[in-house]
C-alpha cells in the first residue's frame, strides 16, 4: 500500500511541470492570425516543436538551442515560404501563451509584423543550433511567467 502511494505522490510531481509546445496555426496567413483572438486560432494537432527537442533556452537571450540530431529547419522544410513566414503559438501546458512567427531569412517582410519571430535559412540547411525568438517593438510577451516555470521545471532555463 506504502509503494502504491508513494508513486501516486510521483506522478503527481511530474503533472505539476506543463509541457512548452509551439504549434503551427493552421490555414491562416500571419495577418489573418494577427487578425483574431488567439484562442480562436485553429493550431496543427501535432506540435511542430516541444520541450522534448530543446537542450537549453537562454532566458536572457530568448534563444535556444536543440538536442543532438534535431534540426529546426528539417522540421519546417517546405512549410516556410520563401518570401514569407509562418504563424504559430507558443502553448504552454493547454492554455496559449503568445502568437508568433516563423520566418525565412532570404524575407525582409517580417519587419511589417509587430510578433515574435524566429528566422532562419528554411530553404537551406543550416549548422547554427541556436534559435533566436526575437521580438516585436511594441510587444514582448517571450517574458510570460508560465514560460519561464515550465521551461525551469523542466531543467531547461539557463542564463536568468
Amino acid at each position: 500500500m506504502l509503494f502504491l502511494i508513494v508513486g501516486c505522490n510521483n506522478g503527481n510531481k511530474e503533472n505539476a511541470v506543463n509541457e512548452f509546445s509551439i504549434h503551427l496555426v493552421k490555414d491562416l496567413s500571419i495577418t489573418e492570425a494577427m487578425s483574431k483572438k488567439l484562442n480562436d486560432l485553429p493550431l496543427e494537432t501535432i506540435p511542430v516543436l516541444t520541450d522534448k527537442e530543446i537542450r537549453t533556452y537562454n532566458w536572457k537571450e530568448h534563444e535556444f538551442t536543440m538536442k543532438e540530431g534535431i534540426s529546426l529547419e528539417e522540421k519546417l522544410e517546405g512549410i516556410i515560404p520563401g518570401s514569407g513566414g509562418k504563424p504559430f503559438v507558443v502553448v504552454v501546458g493547454i492554455e496559449r501563451i503568445y502568437l508568433g512567427s516563423f520566418w525565412s531569412n532570404s524575407s525582409s517582410q517580417f519587419y511589417a509584423f509587430d510578433i515574435p519571430r524566429i528566422s532562419s535559412m528554411w530553404l537551406k540547411r543550416s549548422d547554427n543550433d541556436i534559435y533566436k525568438i526575437n521580438h516585436g517593438k511594441n510587444q514582448n510577451p517571450r517574458g510570460d511567467t508560465k514560460i519561464f516555470e515550465a521551461l525551469k521545471g523542466l531543467g531547461k532555463i539557463i542564463n536568468y
